[in-house]
């Protein structure tokens, strides 16, 4: 009772610093390292409710953590990684916030002390990595070479301590089976099919259409006008209400596919995440549907639920780079981009032990520049071409028609895991595909299937 009552007190008093920040002016929300803020302060609500029912929950202790370092607050996160170790020392991720953390606060000794800690509980290369870095920023070369090679020892392909180590006078190579086959570009996007029943064009960026209803309401497909869209036939007027897909029409769509066995499969996909509530819901579907799928991460969100990324890399999904904050690749510079996506990497990397080489453009946003900024670093571009659209309503009826109405054998589907719509509508699609023998497998799984044919 008493450590329960400790860490409540310790909350209460961070919520009020915390409330404090979210409230400020925008130009002090700009410094949370996140894209979506709002999106955060709601996931806060939820992570401080998962405490509360569990005192003992270090990986909701671990995310409100990294949460507070990001509004400015560190020596809050500092009390609660610290307080988090009490609870769970074998929680590794810790280790790695804490140390990096105490590193920034110029504490270093005690930084060095918390990773040595932590690497006596597991041989991570990532804290070996960060160990090294403080031992090269302090001085010590033959110490942080020793480290680095530690951390190559773990991940044989893990540039930066290959960099690392260039800069110290070393000659590594990176692992030729880093680079083995050509970098590709797969999926291209096809608008939403327009039927006289709905109208799938996207209407107008603010979210609401010509005649003031949000896209997400009824409003916006019944009797809507029809503004013309450049480059694109102009809409029909809609007079009809939306009439959902029935098990029996799904199931008649997906046998009128003429595809041989081998090729009936799907490629599953999520953006956006992870999500510390639909993220967890939509593995959950997965694995009891007995299907797999690739994960485009934000890196910010990746740093702030690693638990949910160890459990995408343990049952068999793919994990993908969407940028640390959801960055317009084609509308920012090379150098950024590049920094963006390597800081990403370097993450994914960290907590999985898994270097990706897998890229979705935010937005869908490429061209020529980014093709050649991705395939310049081994990296493959990975698009889609069936669109669930389920950011502009989260209806599981109105998901489901979009993707029977652009799905085919081979598709790349794009859902997003921080809203809640695909995940009420996923047990019924991936039931339906398997009826007909279809399997559902991962973008690198997709990657060898096109190299081998």
């Amino acid at each position: 009772m008493k450590f329960t009552h400790s860490l409540l007190f310790i909350l209460i008093c961070l919520c009020l610093t915390f409330s404090h920040a979210a409230n400020a002016a925008p130009a002090r929300q700009a410094g949370f390292d996140q894209y979506n803020p709002p999106d955060l302060l709601k996931e806060f609500e939820v992570l401080r409710r998962r405490i509360r029912e569990n005192p003992r929950d270090v990986a909701a202790i671990n995310s409100i953590g990294i949460i507070y370092a990001r509004a400015g607050k560190l020596e809050d996160a500092i009390r609660l990684w610290r307080h988090g170790l009490t609870v769970d020392p074998r929680y590794i991720h810790l280790y790695n916030n804490l140390g990096s953390a105490l590193k920034q606060k110029g504490r270093r000794d005690e930084a060095r002390l918390v990773f040595r800690t932590g690497l006596n509980f597991s041989a991570s290369f990532w804290i070996s990595y960060n160990l090294g870095l403080l031992e090269k920023e302090e001085g010590n070369p033959a110490a942080a070479a020793a480290c680095f090679k530690t951390c190559l020892a773990g991940n044989p392909g893990f540039q930066p301590a290959i960099s690392q180590l260039a800069e110290l006078g070393y000659n590594v190579q990176m692992p030729s089976t880093e680079r083995v086959g050509r970098p590709l570009s797969l999926g291209s996007y096809k608008p939403p099919v327009e039927t006289g029943n709905i109208d799938f064009y996207p209407l107008y960026p603010n979210g609401r259409n010509e005649a003031g209803a949000d896209n997400g309401s009824a409003e916006a497909y019944v009797s809507s006008p029809s503004p013309t869209v450049p480059g694109r036939p102009a809409r029909t007027n809609i007079s009809r209400p939306f009439t959902p897909l029935t098990s029996e029409a799904c199931s008649e769509i997906i046998a009128s596919f003429k595809a041989e066995p081998r090729d009936r499969y799907i490629a599953l996909t999520f953006d956006d995440g992870p999500h510390q509530t639909y993220t967890r819901e939509i593995l959950d579907i997965l694995r009891q549907e007995g299907a797999r799928a690739t994960f485009f991460v934000v890196g910010s969100r990746a740093e702030t639920y690693p638990d949910i990324l160890t459990r995408m890399a343990a049952e068999g999904h793919d994990i993908g780079n969407h940028t640390w904050n959801h960055l317009n690749l084609a509308r920012n510079s090379a150098s950024e981009g590049l920094s963006s996506l390597r800081r990403t990497n370097e993450v994914i990397a960290g907590i999985t032990g898994r270097n990706c080489n897998l890229v979705r453009p935010p937005f869908g946003a490429t061209n020529s520049k980014v093709k050649s900024m991705l395939h310049g670093q081994g990296w493959h571009e990975v698009m889609w071409d069936s669109d669930s659209r389920d950011w502009q309503n989260k209806n599981p009826d109105m998901i489901t028609y979009r993707v029977m109405k652009s799905i085919g054998p081979g598709s790349i589907v794009l859902f997003h895991d921080i809203h809640p719509g695909a995940g009420q509508m996923l047990p019924a699609l991936i039931r339906a595909f398997k009826a007909h023998g279809y399997r559902f497998i991962t973008i690198s799984e997709l990657i060898r299937l096109t190299t081998a044919s």
